[in-house]
C-alpha cells in the first residue's frame, strides 16, 4: 500500500508541475523582433529605439565565405547597441544573410562542404559568443530544394554547436512566405528552430505586373493572387507542421510605390518607400483609401497616376490583433527606424503597446453557458493580470481600459471570435497605481470590473 501511495503522490505532483509549468508558458509575451540594419548606426542610432516596445533585435547583416569563414565587409560592429538590449532585457541576436545576388549564393557551396560547414559553425559560435549575441537568425535567401540534405545537416550543427555553450542561444530563420518547393526539411527544422519568422511582405512589387498590397492579411486567388499572411500562416501550420508558439509573421515599415492609376491595375514600374517618406504625402494632397478585404491602407496621387500600398496604424492593429487571436509567436519587423517620425516610432510605438497584451484560448470545445467577464487575477495586482472572458456564440469582442479619473483609456482587443473560453493579460508596467475599469462590450451586453494596480 505504502508503494502505491508513494507512486500516487508523485503522480500527482508531475500533473500539479504540469499544470504551473504550462500556463506560464502559454503566457509568455508575443515576440516583437525588430532588424536592425548595421548601416544605419549613424542615421537611427540605439539611443532612439524604444526598447520597451521590443522583445529581440537582429542586428544585420553579416555573410559566409564559401570556406566557413564569416564576411564582415559591409558590416558595423556596435557594442553599445547589444549593452543597451541587454541593459533593457532585450534579447540581440546576428542576423547571417539577407538578399544580395553576389554573396548570397555562397551559403550552399559552404554548406555543401563539410569542412566549410564545420568551419562556418565554429566560426559563427565564436562570434556570438566574443561579441555577446544571443543567437543566430539564418536569413539565407533561399536554399536551393536539390540540397536540402546538406541545409539540414548545417542546421542541425548549428544548434548543437548553440547547445554547448554557457548560456542559451537560440536559432531561427527568416522563412519565405511559403515554401511549396521544400527548400526546408521541416521534420529537421521544427526541430532544431526556437522560431520561423515568416517574411509575409513583398507580396507585390517591381517584379510584378500589377499593383497589390505589399502585405495584405486576407486575400483571394482571384485578386491577390501573389497571396497573403493568412495563408502563408496556414501554410506554415498545416503543410509544414510548424507550431503556431513558433510562429512569426512580419511586419514592413516600408511600402511600395507603383507607377499605376489603381490598385491591381497593371504597373509600368515600382520603388520601396519608407514609412517615413509615405505618411507626409496624406497631407500633400494624396488620398488614403482602406481596403476591408486585405485590411490593408493605400494611397493614390492627385493625378492618378501612382498607388502606394503600405502599413499604417490601422493595419498595424489589425496584425496585432491576427497574432493574438491565433496565438502566434509573434512578428518580426523590417525595418527599426524606418517609422521614425517628428522624434517618434509612429509603427512600433502601436505594435509594441498592442502585442503587450495577449490573448489565450482556454476552451474552444465546451460552449460556455454565458457571455461573461469574468475577474481577473491577480486583482489588485502589479505589473500584470489576466482577465478572462466567455463567449457564447460567435460575437465581435470590445475589450477597453479605463481608469477612474479618466485620464488613461484604451483598447486591449477589437475582434471577432468564436464561441469559447479566453483569457487576455493585461501589461500595466506603464501605468501608475489607481482603480481601473475592464469593460467588455459585445454586440448585445457591456459587462464592467474594476480592478486595482498596485505598485
Amino acid at each position: 500500500m505504502n508503494k502505491r501511495k508513494t507512486i500516487h503522490q508523485s503522480f500527482m505532483i508531475f500533473i500539479l508541475i504540469l499544470a504551473i509549468i504550462i500556463p506560464l508558458r502559454s503566457q509568455e509575451r508575443p515576440m516583437v523582433l525588430g532588424y536592425y540594419p548595421s548601416w544605419n548606426k549613424t542615421v537611427y542610432p540605439h539611443t532612439l529605439i524604444p526598447f520597451d516596445h521590443l522583445t529581440h533585435i537582429c542586428h544585420a547583416f553579416i555573410f559566409p565565405y564559401e570556406d566557413g569563414s564569416l564576411d564582415l565587409s559591409s558590416f558595423t560592429y556596435d557594442p553599445e547597441l547589444i549593452a543597451a538590449c541587454h541593459a533593457n532585457g532585450v534579447k540581440v541576436i546576428i542576423s547571417v544573410g539577407g538578399w544580395d545576388t553576389e554573396r548570397t549564393p555562397r551559403f550552399a557551396v559552404m554548406a555543401q562542404d563539410s569542412a566549410a560547414r564545420r568551419a562556418f559553425v565554429e566560426n559563427i559560435t565564436q562570434f556570438c559568443i566574443d561579441n555577446g549575441y544571443d543567437g543566430i537568425d539564418m536569413d539565407w535567401e533561399y536554399p536551393p530544394a536539390d540540397i536540402r540534405e546538406f541545409t539540414s545537416m548545417l542546421f542541425r550543427e548549428l544548434r548543437s554547436a548553440l547547445s554547448m555553450v554557457n548560456k542559451p542561444m537560440s536559432l531561427s530563420i527568416a522563412a519565405p512566405s511559403a515554401d511549396p518547393n521544400d527548400r526546408y526539411d521541416w521534420s529537421v527544422m521544427n526541430e532544431v528552430l526556437d522560431w520561423v519568422g515568416v517574411m509575409t511582405y513583398d507580396y507585390y512589387g517591381s517584379w510584378t505586373a500589377k499593383a497589390g498590397p505589399n502585405s495584405p492579411l486576407y486575400g483571394t486567388l482571384s485578386t491577390t493572387d501573389q497571396g497573403w499572411i493568412d495563408r502563408s500562416v496556414n501554410h506554415y501550420m498545416n503543410e509544414k507542421g510548424v507550431s503556431p508558439e513558433k510562429l512569426c509573421i512580419g511586419t514592413p515599415f516600408y511600402g511600395w510605390q507603383f507607377e499605376a492609376s489603381a490598385m491591381y491595375g497593371p504597373i509600368t514600374g515600382a520603388r520601396q518607400l519608407r514609412y517615413f517618406q509615405i505618411e507626409p504625402l496624406i497631407s500633400d494632397g494624396w488620398t488614403r483609401y482602406w481596403d476591408n478585404a486585405t485590411r490593408t491602407p493605400y494611397l493614390i496621387n492627385p493625378e492618378r497616376t501612382r498607388v502606394i500600398s503600405y502599413d499604417d496604424p490601422e493595419s498595424i492593429i489589425e496584425k496585432c490583433n491576427y497574432i493574438k487571436y491565433h496565438g502566434l509567436r509573434g512578428t518580426i519587423i523590417w525595418a527599426l527606424g524606418q517609422d521614425f517620425i517628428n522624434n517618434k516610432t509612429v509603427l512600433l510605438d502601436i505594435l509594441g503597446s498592442e502585442l503587450s497584451t495577449y490573448i489565450r484560448v482556454l476552451d474552444r470545445i465546451a460552449q460556455p453557458a454565458a457571455c461573461e467577464l469574468r475577474p481577473n487575477f491577480p486583482n489588485p495586482f502589479n505589473t500584470a493580470t489576466r482577465i478572462p472572458f466567455s463567449l457564447k456564440h460567435t460575437d465581435t469582442v470590445n475589450i477597453r481600459i479605463l481608469s477612474i479619473d479618466g485620464k488613461y483609456g484604451f483598447t486591449l482587443v477589437r475582434d471577432t471570435f468564436e464561441p469559447g473560453s479566453y483569457e487576455i493579460t493585461f501589461q500595466a508596467s506603464s501605468l501608475p497605481s489607481g482603480i481601473y475599469f475592464c469593460i467588455m462590450e459585445t454586440g448585445n451586453t457591456i459587462q464592467t470590473r474594476k480592478m486595482a494596480l498596485v505598485k
